[in-house]
């Protein structure tokens, strides 16, 4: 991913890479200006990996697909987006903490997100029990939603900051506004499209459960789908 790399090039230490050997912050590890380039290169691809592809998939799959496992499938990916983003949080915050910039707002965004994340496994189970028991939302359910759209559209926006940070070139950060500004847009059309979606399968197992001689299998599977995305 190309768009992640620094303006900077070459060893040495007053390049004008995001490391800012010029402005008198330390290069990391030991002033070995290659390797702590590819830390910086490795924490944004990982990063963008967790908040434009795999967090927002996890998301628009809970809406818009409908297969037996599907909240099983919806939390193994949002795990699995939370693993990749807890590495690149790892090299993030050594290498803020390196150049003195944990006061930068990248930095501090990343934490706040780092700790709003590790809430949503325990919020997403909570929705989950309490919906099959009184098949509807509760705060719960609201929290857990409404946590996740700030945390994807925060991510997203910190990444654009995180290439600023870095000094990164005009042209990555174009490319990088429009993957995760396409990618966000979508997410948002999931949204509006699992809701509707919503609706009507509620709607048709009000019906059904109001028609007794309507097919029960027509009724289950209804229900199945207003579970899954609820």
């Amino acid at each position: 991913m190309w768009w992640c790399c620094s303006r900077g090039s070459g060893s040495s230490g007053s390049s004008s890479s995001g490391f800012g050997g010029s402005a008198g912050f330390s290069i990391p590890f030991g002033g070995d200006f290659e390797k702590a380039q590819r830390a910086q290169i490795a924490h944004g691809v990982l990063a963008s990996l967790a908040f434009v592809i795999f967090f927002p998939f996890g998301a628009i799959s809970i809406r818009l697909f409908s297969f037996r496992g599907l909240l099983w499938f919806h939390a193994i990916v949002q795990v699995l987006a939370y693993l990749i983003y807890i590495a690149a949080f790892g090299i993030g915050i050594y290498l803020a903490t390196q150049i003195r910039r944990l006061d930068h707002a990248h930095p501090i965004i990343g934490i706040v997100l780092f700790v709003l994340i590790f809430f949503q496994p325990f919020l997403g189970y909570i929705h989950h029990r309490l919906f099959k028991k009184y098949k509807r939302r509760t705060f719960w359910s609201y929290a857990h939603l409404w946590l996740g759209r700030i945390i994807i559209t925060l991510g997203m926006i910190n990444g654009g900051l995180g290439l600023q940070l870095a000094n990164n070139t005009r042209k990555g950060e174009i490319a990088y506004g429009v993957v995760a500004g396409f990618v966000w847009v979508v997410y948002i059309i999931s949204i509006f499209v699992g809701e509707s979606k919503r609706r009507r399968d509620r709607k048709a197992a009000v019906r059904a459960e109001a028609e007794p001689k309507r097919n029960e299998s027509d009724s289950s599977d209804s229900r199945i789908r207003t579970n899954y995305y609820a």
